[in-house]
C-alpha cells in the first residue's frame, strides 16, 4: 500500500497549491474585468454626451420662446409696431445671434388676424439652429377701456348735454343717464 500512500500525497499535495493559486487573480480574469470596465467607461461618457446636448437643446429652445414672447409682449404693449419684418436681428447679450420676424394673416374669422412672431438662431442648417414660432390672435378693432365705452354711452343717451340750459327743464338737476327730459 505504499503506493496509495503517495497517491494521497500528491493529491494533498496539488489541492495545497490549488488552493494557494485561488486566492489571486489569474491574468485573463484581470483583462476580462478591465475589459468590462473600459465598455462601461465608455457608454457612460456617450451618455453623458447626449445628455450635454439634450440640456444644451433645451437651453436653446427655452431663450427662443422667451425672447418670442418678449416681442409678442413689446407689439402688444405699443412699443413695436405689427408690420411685418423678415430676420431682424434681436439685442442680446448671448454668444449665438437671434433674429426674429412678425407676420400678419388673414383670417376667416371676423373681428380677428392672427399676429406671427418667430424667432431663431442665425446658424448654419447643419448646427441644427432652434426656431420657435408664436401665434397671438388679434383684434382688428381697437379696444375700447370699459371707462371709455361708458362715456360714449352716456354721451349718446344724454345728447351730449352737459349742465347749463339743457338742464332747466328739470327740477332735481342732473340731466344724466336715467332720468327722463
Amino acid at each position: 500500500m505504499p503506493s496509495l500512500r503517495c497517491n494521497r500525497c500528491l493529491r494533498t499535495s496539488s489541492i495545497r497549491a490549488h488552493s494557494r493559486d485561488s486566492r489571486a487573480f489569474t491574468l485573463i480574469e484581470v483583462i476580462l474585468a478591465l475589459v468590462v470596465l473600459g465598455g462601461a467607461l465608455a457608454i457612460l461618457g456617450e451618455v453623458m454626451q447626449l445628455a450635454n446636448s439634450s440640456a444644451v437643446d433645451a437651453r436653446a429652445e427655452t431663450q427662443a420662446q422667451l425672447l418670442a414672447s418678449s416681442v409678442m409682449d413689446e407689439i402688444m404693449a405699443g412699443v413695436q409696431d405689427d408690420s411685418p419684418v423678415t430676420r431682424q436681428p434681436l439685442d442680446v447679450t448671448d454668444a449665438t445671434r437671434w433674429l426674429y420676424s412678425v407676420e400678419t394673416g388673414t383670417s376667416d374669422v371676423v373681428g380677428v388676424y392672427p399676429l406671427v412672431v418667430t424667432v431663431e438662431q442665425d446658424l448654419e442648417a447643419r448646427f441644427n439652429p432652434v426656431k420657435f414660432r408664436l401665434v397671438r390672435w388679434m383684434p382688428t378693432v381697437a379696444e375700447t377701456s370699459e371707462s371709455e365705452e361708458e362715456a360714449a354711452a352716456s354721451q349718446q343717451q344724454g345728447g351730449g348735454q352737459s349742465g347749463g340750459a339743457g338742464s332747466a327743464g328739470n327740477a332735481g338737476g342732473a340731466g344724466g343717464p336715467g332720468s327722463t327730459l
